[in-house]
């Protein structure tokens, strides 16, 4: 998967999601490069480091329960 971080994400399941913590979850399991490390996991909210750059992520609905957004607000750069 090759993120185009910091533009907005989004992604559908097959299976309905029904809260924001499981939809960050399934971001983070399948679909965050293998290069962006966490520092930072609070439900909704994780921060990470992708390729020098913190960023702070967002999960939410896109819709329904089936369609998920993951926004990125950059935080600082090393």
């Amino acid at each position: 998967m090759n993120l185009n971080i910091p533009e907005t994400y989004y992604f559908e399941t097959s299976e309905p999601v029904f809260n924001n913590v499981e939809t960050m979850d399934v971001f983070l399991n399948y679909h965050l490069d293998i290069d962006s490390e966490i520092l930072l996991d609070d439900g909704t909210y994780v921060e990470i480091l992708h390729k020098g750059v913190r960023y702070g992520v967002h999960a939410s609905g896109n819709g329904d329960f089936c369609n998920h957004k993951i926004e990125f607000e950059e935080l600082e750069s090393e």
